[in-house]
Parts: structure tokens; sequence; C-alpha cells
């Protein structure tokens, strides 16, 4: 069956699901990576576009921003009151001070904030935080940014497609897990349902099984929307999921005597 298919039938029918179970293991890792091809390329976009635009707005406001350092994860500048402004509705805020607080950034609609010790984008009421501890190892001064500026912009067409694949790999590395953890839930669910399915099985229907909560979970990242409890949602789905397939498949007849 064409994988575009089984990605068709994996969004509506367990009974149909239950029959990949017979399948070689290539087809559900080929189909893994389609997945998260489908997930987390647009998701990568979309953080690199937001990365960019607060890269874009500290360039823009880099000459009126105070002189500043990040040495060990802390931002630290030679400014007594916080740098606030604002420009067709977006807001640019840079404060070392520790005057302005998370909570205070989330009070905006769209800001761009470069705090003590993090990064706040919230565009559209979606906040994202990049923290400074990432950067530990690294330093950089006013005038490091200002001369990385300019090579970076000429390796941007370079970097946003690396990140994006680096994003992808990393994603898809991490969906592989899931899938194992998933089927190995599977084992229990098995028993419950009283179906005769090896391991190997498990996880080919565990593969499938992950379609609807990993879709659902790009679609509300794209609108830039919060699931609350969202780990908790995801895993549920998935289970529930695998849960249903498990049924789908006939029971073992019982030897006649």
């Amino acid at each position: 069956m064409n994988i575009f298919k089984q990605l068709f039938y994996s969004l509506y029918s367990p009974k149909m699901m239950a029959r990949f179970r017979f399948q070689k293991l290539g087809k559900p890792i080929l189909y893994v990576f389609l997945l998260m091809l489908l997930a987390s390329v647009p998701v990568g976009i979309l953080t690199t576009v937001t990365f960019t635009n607060a890269y874009d707005e500290l360039k823009s406001h880099i000459s009126d921003v105070p002189e500043f350092k990040l040495v060990d994860g802390t931002l630290s500048a030679d400014q007594d009151e916080p740098y606030i402004t604002k420009e067709d509705g977006e807001t640019f805020i840079f404060d070392a001070t520790g005057e302005t607080k998370p909570d205070d950034v989330e009070g905006y609609q769209t800001v761009i904030a470069f705090l003590g010790d993090r990064i706040m984008i919230k565009d559209s009421g979606t906040l994202q935080e990049f923290d400074y501890s990432n950067f530990s190892t690294m330093s950089f001064t006013k005038s490091d940014v200002i001369e990385l500026s300019q090579t970076l912009d000429d390796l941007l067409p370079i970097f946003i497609p690396l990140v994006i694949f680096v994003v992808y790999l990393l994603q898809t590395g991490l969906k592989f897990i899931g899938v194992t953890v998933l089927a190995t839930i599977g084992l229990t669910l098995k028993n419950m349902t009283k179906r005769r399915v090896s391991y190997k099985q498990l996880w080919i229907l565990s593969a499938y099984s992950v379609t609807i909560p990993t879709l659902f979970f790009t679609i509300m990242s794209l609108l830039r929307t919060q699931v609350p409890f969202g780990f908790l949602v995801y895993w549920f789905v998935a289970i529930l999921l695998l849960y249903m397939v498990l049924k789908e498949i006939p029971l073992p007849k019982k030897r006649q005597e």
C-alpha cells in the first residue's frame, strides 16, 4: 500500500491500521521519517522565522541600546532603566536591570524582550522563551553582536536550512524513542485485549498510532496555540489509539478438543 494512503487511513481507521501489523519493519520506519517531515519542518520554519525576527529587531535597535555583555548566561548592561520602544504595534524591550519581569512581558500582545536571564518573544499571543544558560559557554558584547551581524547576514541562507534539518533529525530521533515506549506499553494492552501480537507488530502499530497526536500538536504549534497538559494529552490519545487498533485484531481461535 502507498505510504500516503497509510497516512490517510491512520487518521481515521483503526481497522485498516490493524492490517499494517504484517508489514516488514522498513515500511513503518520510512513512515516515521515521512510523518516527522510533515510535523517538524513547518515548526522548524516557524521557529527559525521567530528567531530571525528577534535578530532583526536587535539589529535595528543595536545602536540605541546601551553597552552590554552576555557572560555565563547573564546579561549585564550600562543602564539605569529599561529601554522600551514601540513601532508598528511591536514592542522592543532591552532590560538588564531586572525591573522588567517575565509577567510584565506576558502583558504585551507582540513583543521581543531581552531580559537579564532570557529572551522572551510573544507573537499573536503565543509566548516563546530562550534561556541564556544555553549559551553559558559563550560570551558576547555589543561590539561582538554588531560584528557578528555583518557576517551572519551572509550566512543566514545557509544557517536557516541547517537549523531546520537539525531540528528534523532531533525530532525524528525522539519520535522513534516515543514509538518504542508506546510499543512497550502495548505489551500491557495486548494482555488486556487478549490479542496474540508480537513486539515487532506492536512497534509497527505504534508507529501508525502516533499519527493523530503528532499532527494535532503540529497544527496547534502552527496556530501558536498551547494545549493544556499537552504531554498527558499526547500519550492518552496515542495509547487509546493503539488500544483501539489492537481491539480490531481478531481474537485467537480456541483449539477444538
